[in-house]
């Protein structure tokens, strides 16, 4: 059985041979593109546009070959270029949705979803991409009760997105179900599998979920978010070092995913490295400064390393966000003397992990893993 390189290397003699055969150089775009061969795909590119012009199709992948190649100004230019030569066209509305999605611009992706679900225009194949814009903005009840009216037993992709959001809207029921869907379409779909752990932990058993996520991990090193619920198994087990290398892998894969940035701050606090964990904390903070948590995480580090004043300011910014916050409720125990050392916060950081409440009823992991 031939390799997919050996595929492109015989579309390239054949194309030697047929330098016009255009549906031909589009197969070895493809391909390549698949493959990471970008200089390759867009030589393959070039050639069919040497014969078929300025087709849309060729400027639609241009915009694709342009976003593999992360010139994401380029390729949003090239998408809106090819929506405004076709408006009606909801296949080009959605790629530009999931483009926007994907350079980071999601209110204007959801500007896009929302105009073609307005429409009655979102195409299914779409699906998936607007769940994670929704699940990015954290509109997660929206996202569940939008997904609960679509027949998407054939959308497996969708299925996972909505498994890890179900997960973070604490569903736990809900989260194994289109985990079932997922899997039973597309048994290699990351993100269920990324949930498929999540009730373990949920039930504070680490050690089944962390077999289960291992297991993930060795097939599919590059999931971001199984290395995050790894990091969790391993707070559980009271394991702080093993955590963080964990969500460092994890930060690594995901820079935007903030529960990383907090789970990551957590573990480092637990090894007692203030500095650190501040960094993490403040990284989280970075990309969504109206995120209670993250001040409270700030304003913990700030209260145990005896900084008054910048733990008061970050703990009301939590609180005024997030009257339930976590976080900002240890920061005000910090600043009232109840913790005066670090010491003292990582025992009680341990007690939260191995199932004990925090006065709003919540644990360490409700929200560790949103």
């Amino acid at each position: 059985m031939s390799t997919s390189s050996e595929r492109l290397d015989r579309y390239d003699a054949y194309l030697r041979q047929d330098p016009a055969n255009a549906p031909l150089a589009m197969q070895a775009f493809e391909l390549a593109l698949e493959l990471g061969y970008l200089e390759r795909a867009q030589a393959y590119l070039d050639q069919a546009r040497a014969v078929d012009g300025d087709a849309a199709y060729l400027s639609h992948r241009q915009a694709a070959l342009l976003a593999a190649q992360g010139r994401w100004p380029e390729a949003l230019a090239a998408q809106r270029a090819l929506c405004q030569r076709f408006p009606d066209d909801a296949d080009l509305q959605a790629t530009l949705a999931t483009l926007l999605h994907c350079a980071g611009e999601h209110d204007a992706a959801e500007a896009v979803w929302s105009e073609l679900l307005a429409g009655g225009r979102l195409p299914p194949h779409a699906w998936a991409y607007r769940l994670r814009t929704l699940h990015f903005q954290r509109r997660l009840t929206e996202g569940l009760a939008w997904a609960s009216a679509q027949p998407l037993e054939g959308q497996p992709e969708a299925a996972g997105v909505l498994s890890l959001m179900a997960v973070d809207a604490g569903d736990f029921a809900a989260a194994r179900r289109w985990v079932t869907v997922a899997l039973a379409g597309a048994p290699g779909c990351g993100e269920a599998l990324a949930a498929r752990g999540a009730p373990a932990l949920a039930a504070q058993d680490p050690v089944s979920a962390l077999a289960d996520l291992n297991a993930v991990l060795q097939r599919r090193p590059a999931e971001g978010r199984v290395w995050s619920s790894a990091g969790i198994a391993r707070l559980l087990l009271r394991q702080p070092q093993a955590a963080i290398d964990a969500f460092q892998r994890a930060t690594a894969l995901m820079p935007a995913h903030i529960g990383s940035w907090h789970g990551l701050g957590w573990a480092q606090l637990l090894q007692g490295d203030l500095a650190a964990a501040s960094a993490a904390f403040e990284s989280a903070l970075a990309l969504d400064r109206n995120f209670g948590e993250s001040h409270g995480g700030v304003a913990i580090t700030h209260a145990l390393a005896g900084r008054a004043e910048q733990a008061d300011h970050h703990i009301e910014l939590a609180l005024r966000l997030d009257p339930a916050s976590l976080s900002a409720r240890y920061a005000q125990a910090a600043r009232s003397g109840a913790l005066q050392h670090p010491e003292a916060f990582q025992r009680l950081a341990e007690r939260a992990l191995r199932g004990a409440q925090a006065p709003d009823g919540r644990s360490l992991l409700d929200w560790v893993s949103n």
